[in-house]
């Protein structure tokens, strides 16, 4: 495998965590040649080029256990678009959070012990690609550095999947022909993140990334 294989992980995260206006014709290009024809200015290109680093990473990483020192070393690889100090687990004093349209989401800062033990809670389930879609919910959720962390999170899922050796890979919930399918799993993580409503988006990328 290589970034090429994670396209659509590449391109959806980009869209829509990030704001990504690159096609995806010319993020394919980019990712087999480094052609940069097509790439829409210096934030794109960066953000590509975090993105390509973190999927190189868990591609060459995969079947690594999931440890909050792993979820660091993939944050670690966004040095261009995302935190100050990459890989570093936020501290309480920083007063990080995301605005949603519900409000205000800023969890408490966790610790490295505290972080293992959540992401060890949601690899219990038989079914891989429920296992990754709860993953991706709470360690996005949590928000763990200071920035990137839907990013993080989304990448720390494919590792899981790769490593599992499931045939299956986790997009984010994108139709370049219909925005109401980012905008509604926006709208569910929102409510995942300030009302602890878990459910219906882990349904919702379980669903997306099952064909179902």
């Amino acid at each position: 495998m290589h970034a090429t294989d994670l396209l659509d992980v590449i391109y959806t995260a980009g869209v829509v965590f990030d704001g990504l206006s690159t096609s995806r014709p010319a993020t394919d290009r980019y990712l087999r040649s480094g052609d940069t024809d097509g790439v829409r200015g210096r934030g794109d290109l960066a953000l590509l080029q975090d993105l390509e680093a973190a999927a190189e990473f868990v591609i060459a990483t995969a079947g690594e256990p999931i440890t909050a020192a792993y979820l660091g070393r993939i944050n670690a690889q966004l040095t261009r678009s995302a935190a100050l100090n990459p890989g570093k687990l936020r501290r309480a004093e920083q007063g990080i959070g995301v605005h949603t349209a519900h409000g205000r989401h800023e969890p408490a800062a966790l610790t490295a012990e505290e972080l293992d033990a959540l992401m060890q809670q949601q690899l219990k389930l038989d079914d891989s690609l429920r296992s990754a879609a709860h993953l991706f919910v709470e360690v996005a959720r949590a928000q763990p550095f200071e920035d990137g962390n839907k990013r993080t999170a989304i990448f720390a899922a494919n590792s899981y999947l790769i490593g599992q050796g499931a045939g299956v890979l986790m997009a984010v919930p994108h139709d370049d022909a219909d925005p109401s399918v980012s905008r509604e799993f926006h709208d569910l993580l929102a409510r995942a993140y300030v009302f602890g409503e878990t459910g219906p988006v882990v349904e919702a990328l379980v669903r997306h990334n099952s064909g179902q």
